[in-house]
């Protein structure tokens, strides 16, 4: 018998996390700023408290009444970028090793992430 060996595929994160505040650069929702709820790692997208959500309906079979449903977006992980509160402008995220531990500062200011 032989092996098949299957190759997974090894995703890159950005330095994103959950609760940061963004601002989205590309598409539909773009200029808006907002805090990150949750991140999906597999598909490489985040989802962004306050984006308008996509609404979809479903009907009763039966003949009743509809339903509205609200589904939030996801947004791809390159279309957002870190918000700095101090400078007020979004910046590029570069790390640092402060005593033995990697912090993440804005490129922009300088400024540290907590």
């Amino acid at each position: 018998m032989t092996e098949t060996k299957t190759k997974l595929k090894k995703i890159k994160m950005s330095s994103i996390k959950v609760g940061d505040k963004v601002k989205i650069i590309a598409g539909d929702q773009k200029g808006f700023l907002g805090i990150v709820l949750s991140i999906a790692k597999k598909k490489s997208t985040l989802f962004v408290d306050g984006i308008s959500p996509r609404i979809k309906f479903s009907k009763n079979p039966q003949g009743g009444e509809s339903k509205r449903i609200e589904i939030p977006l996801a947004i791809h992980i390159s279309n957002a970028m870190l918000w700095d509160k101090d400078s007020n402008q979004s910046s590029r995220i570069g790390f640092k090793e402060i005593e033995g531990t990697k912090k993440r500062y804005f490129k922009k200011s300088g400024t540290l992430l907590p």
